[in-house]
C-alpha cells in the first residue's frame, strides 16, 4: 500500500465519515496501519454508524486471530435487534497477511514487549502462531527456546538470537496469563470474497482493521472495489523507529488540537525521545501539552519534565557504560532511567543480557580464538582474520549483530577475567530472588550492585567510550 501524508490520510478518512454519516455506508471497511490509528479510526466510524444507545444489540466484535470466518459471515447475516445499520468488526484480521510480512509482525512484537505493551505483544505472538498453523495445543506446548533456525524462520520470517527466543516464552506466558490462544489457521479469505461478491447483507457492515497486509492478495484487492480501503501506517526507519516525517505530523497535530507552540529546542528533544509506538507518542506529546497548562508555548523543560524517551538510548547507554565498568557514567543513567519509569525488574534483565554477553566473548577469547586476538587489533583485520575463527556458539549468542558490535564485545570482554563475570551473574541471580521476594528498595538494590560491579577489580588500560546520549543531571531527567 502506497503511504499517504498526515493531512492526506485525515481528509480521507473525513470523506469516510461524511459519507457513511449522509446514509451512504460501503459494506465493508479496511483499516490497516498501527494499531491505534486503526482502532481510532474503527470507532469515528462506529460512532457514526450505530448509536451508543443501539450498540448492545446492533455491534459485535471479534478478534481475527481466534475467530473462524464463518462466525463472522453468519453475524453478517443476522439482522440487528434495532432497525437500522448493524455493524460487525473484525479486529486484527489475518486474511490479509502473507508469509513475507511475518517479518514485520515479528519485529512489531518486539518493540511492543521492550516498550511494556504486554497485551499487544501477546496478540502479535498469536497473529504469528495463527499464521503457522499451530492449534491451540501446540501454541501452549512449543518451546520457543527449543526451535531450530529453520523453524524460527518459518514462523518469524526471519532468524532469531537466543535472548530473543526467550522473550518469546515470556510473550507466550502473558498471553495465556489473559487467556488468550489461537484457532488453527485455515485461509478462509475465499470465503469472505464469496460473501461480498454474491450476498452482502443489506443494513450490514463489516470494519476490518489489520497492522499489517499484503496488497498484492486478491481479497485486498476486492476490499478495494467494494468498499473503502484507508492506510493509516506510519513511515519508519530501517531500524523500525518512528521516521522524523512522521513524529513532526503527529506533533503537528496534537499541538493543533491544544493550540499551542513547541520552542525549537524542545521540538529537538521530543524527536530524540520518539521511539517506535505512534500511540504512546501522541499520548506523550498531549501529556507534555496539557502539564504547559494555560501557556502558549512548550519549552525544553516542559518536555524534560514529563516527555517519557522512549527511543531507549539511554537504556544502551547505561548497558554500555557497564560493560566498560564507568561508574560515573552508568550510575547517573541509571537513576535517570529510574526517574523516568523503566522498570527494575526490566533493567535488571538488561544487566543480565549484557553481562551474559560478555561471558560469551570471554569464553570464546579463552578458547577458539586464543592466539588470534590481541588488545591493539583493528576492526578491519578483526573482519578479514578474527571473525572467519569465531564459533557458531557465540555466532548464535550474538544473533544477526553487526560484527563491528561483536568487536567492541571482545574488547569490553578482554578486560575482565571469566571468573569475575560467573560472579557477577551469580550475584544478579541472588539479586532477582531478593528483589521479588524483599521489602527493601529495589532500586537501591540494583544501584548497590551497579556500585560495586564498577568499582570491582580494576579493568586494564581501555579506551573511554562515550556515551550517544550526553548523561545529564539526575535533576534533568523526566519525571
Amino acid at each position: 500500500m502506497a503511504q499517504t501524508s498526515a493531512g492526506g490520510r485525515e481528509t480521507q478518512l473525513a470523506a469516510i465519515l461524511r459519507a457513511a454519516g449522509a446514509g451512504q455506508p460501503k459494506p465493508v471497511y479496511l483499516f490497516a496501519g498501527e494499531p491505534f490509528a486503526t482502532a481510532a479510526a474503527a470507532q469515528q466510524l462506529l460512532a457514526v454508524l450505530v448509536p451508543p444507545e443501539r450498540r448492545s444489540f446492533n455491534l459485535e466484535t471479534y478478534d481475527g486471530r481466534t475467530t473462524p470466518v464463518a462466525t463472522v459471515l453468519d453475524s453478517l447475516r443476522t439482522p440487528g435487534f434495532f432497525a437500522g445499520t448493524k455493524v460487525v468488526w473484525l479486529r486484527e484480521c489475518t486474511l490479509l497477511l502473507s508469509a513475507e510480512k511475518r517479518s514485520e509482525v515479528t519485529q512489531a512484537l518486539f518493540a511492543a514487549w521492550s516498550e511494556g505493551r504486554e497485551q499487544e505483544a501477546a496478540e502479535k505472538l498469536l497473529t504469528l502462531a495463527a499464521l503457522a498453523g499451530w492449534s491451540k495445543d501446540e501454541f501452549q506446548a512449543t518451546r520457543y527456546t527449543s526451535l531450530s533456525k529453520t523453524r524460527a524462520r518459518e514462523v518469524f520470517g526471519e532468524e532469531l538470537d537466543v535472548e530473543q527466543l526467550a522473550t518469546l516464552d515470556a510473550v507466550r506466558a502473558a498471553a495465556t496469563a489473559r487467556g488468550l490462544t489461537v484457532q488453527a489457521y485455515r485461509d478462509e479469505s475465499g470465503a469472505l470474497l464469496d460473501f461480498l461478491e454474491a450476498e452482502a447483507a443489506p443494513n450490514a457492515v463489516l470494519v476490518l482493521t489489520a497492522s499489517a497486509v499484503d496488497a498484492r492478495k486478491r481479497l485486498f484487492k476486492q476490499l478495494r472495489e467494494l468498499g473503502a480501503v484507508l492506510d493509516l501506517s506510519a513511515a519508519r526507519e530501517r531500524s523500525g523507529a518512528l521516521s522524523r516525517e512522521t513524529v513532526d505530523e503527529v506533533i503537528q497535530q496534537v499541538l493543533r488540537a491544544f493550540g499551542k507552540h513547541l520552542a525549537p529546542p524542545a521540538h529537538q528533544e521530543i524527536v530524540k525521545r520518539a521511539g517506535h509506538d505512534l500511540g504512546m507518542l501522541t499520548a506523550e506529546m498531549e501529556k507534555v501539552c496539557l502539564y504547559a497548562g494555560e501557556r502558549g508555548s512548550i519549552t525544553i523543560d516542559d518536555v524534560r519534565a514529563v516527555f517519557r524517551d522512549m527511543a531507549e538510548s539511554w537504556i544502551f547507554d547505561f548497558t554500555g557504560a557497564l560493560a566498560t565498568r564507568q561508574l560515573a557514567v552508568a550510575l547517573p543513567l541509571l537513576r535517570g532511567l529510574l526517574q523516568q519509569g523503566e522498570p527494575v525488574l526490566r533493567l535488571l534483565a538488561m544487566v543480565v543480557r549484557e553481562l551474559r554477553l560478555l561471558l560469551v566473548a570471554r569464553d570464546a577469547l579463552d578458547t577458539t580464538l586464543r592466539g588470534t586476538w590481541r588488545s591493539d587489533i583493528s576492526f578491519t583485520v578483526f573482519q578479514n582474520r578474527v571473525l572467519p575463527h569465531v564459533d557458531d556458539e557465540t555466532r548464535q549468542a550474538f544473533g544477526n549483530t553487526h560484527p563491528f558490535v561483536l568487536y567492541r564485545r571482545l574488547q569490553d570482554a578482554a578486560r575482565i577475567d571469566a571468573r569475575v563475570l560467573r560472579d557477577a551473574l551469580q550475584r544478579l541471580a541472588a539479586l532477582d530472588v531478593r528483589l521479588k521476594s524483599s521489602r527493601s528498595d529495589p532500586a537501591l538494590l540494583l544501584e548497590a550492585f551497579v556500585v560495586q560491579w564498577c568499582r570491582g577489580p580494576a579493568p586494564s588500560r581501555r579506551t573511554i567510550v562515550t556515551p550517544t546520549t550526553a548523561p545529564r543531571r539526575a535533576d534533568e531527567r523526566p519525571a
